[in-house]
């Protein structure tokens, strides 16, 4: 196995299409496509730093690290912000729809920042949410705004007793407790 890696890996370092395929493969196989960024992470810390490598080659990949999960440790690294429209452009279009809004979402996100007048961005949030609930992921990809702005202004809005959860989409991009979660307009 590490022999037919270390020249998978070889042949990836020699050549950029053959790198970005494989890089591209592994996010959509291991990778989070997420409202923040992109990550990819695996339990096996080898094949993690191979990933990494290729990644960093293309210049797309931020500092290798590894996080806690459970019981065990995840080892892997994010994508660069800014390198996300090049990606797009090497991998794109996704054959998963879902995931390709999203990483459309994200390549056009960065460096073009869409700055709204004061209490704009809040007063969309709640329009849409009046229309009906929705997720941090919907209310991005609706009004073109990143996942943190989105939950930013869901926690002042909850705080403010205008929006709540409400429950959460068994149909979601991605189930976690968190993201799957439907907010509604008070």
């Amino acid at each position: 196995m590490k022999d037919s890696n270390s020249k998978l890996l070889k042949l990836a370092l020699s050549n950029k299409q053959i790198a970005a395929a494989i890089l591209g493969q592994a996010i959509l196989d291991e990778g989070g496509i997420g409202a923040s960024g992109i990550t990819v992470f695996y339990t096996n810390e080898n094949e993690a730093k191979q990933l990494w490598t290729i990644a960093d080659s293309l210049g797309y990949a931020n500092p290798f690290r590894k996080k806690k999960h459970r019981n065990h440790y995840h080892y892997g690294f994010s994508i660069k912000s800014e390198k996300i429209r090049e990606l797009y452009g090497q991998i794109g279009p996704l054959p998963n729809l879902t995931k390709n809004k999203v990483l459309q979402h994200l390549a056009t996100r960065y460096p073009n920042v869409h700055l709204r007048k004061q209490g704009e961005t809040r007063n969309l949030i709640l329009q849409s949410l009046n229309e009906k609930p929705k997720t941090v992921l919907e209310l991005m990809l609706g009004l073109g705004i990143s996942g943190s702005t989105v939950r930013k202004q869901l926690n002042t809005l909850k705080r403010q007793n205008l929006v709540r959860i409400c429950g959460h989409n068994k149909e979601a991009f991605q189930k976690s407790r968190r993201t799957a979660q439907l907010w509604t307009a008070t």
